[in-house]
């Protein structure tokens, strides 16, 4: 299997999944249980008024566009190693802005914290576009094997 293909579903399990498991965590942190945590958290899938579904499927939408980004970006015959740099890198970043957004809105008490789901993307998508330049600039500047 080509590495832009695998790469590519890379980014779709990591944008469905890390939803699932800041939830889980962040239940287990305020001293639920872990089975009981994964029960919550599918009890709570399609309930309304959580719809843990339609939450993961928003925290998703940037690594889906960055799966698909990554699909066009690195077919080819010769890909330049840059072009990997900057995608790996937007991945990264763009998880790692995920997860802070993520558990910083699971472990607010405030009311309205919840609003967060919906500029969350946004912010991902940018960081994303920083680690992709960033990702770009460095394999540039490493001299090359």
């Amino acid at each position: 299997m080509k590495r832009a293909t695998v790469l590519f579903w890379f980014a779709v399990a990591l944008g469905f999944m890390v939803s699932p498991l800041v939830a889980i965590g962040a239940e287990t942190a305020k001293g639920t249980p872990f089975a009981s945590a994964i029960g919550h958290w599918i009890g709570h899938l399609f309930e309304p008024g959580y719809n843990e579904f339609l939450l993961a499927l928003i925290t998703a939408l940037p690594f889906l566009a960055a799966a698909v980004f990554s699909l066009f970006h690195l077919t080819g015959e010769q890909i330049p190693r840059g072009r990997w740099a900057g995608v790996s890198a937007a991945l990264c970043a763009g998880a790692a802005v995920c997860l802070w957004g993520l558990i910083a809105i699971r472990m607010s008490r405030s009311s309205t914290a919840a609003i967060g789901y919906f500029f969350l993307p946004v912010e991902v998508l940018f960081a994303m576009l920083i680690g992709y330049v960033a990702g770009r600039l460095i394999a540039k500047l490493r001299p090359a094997p």
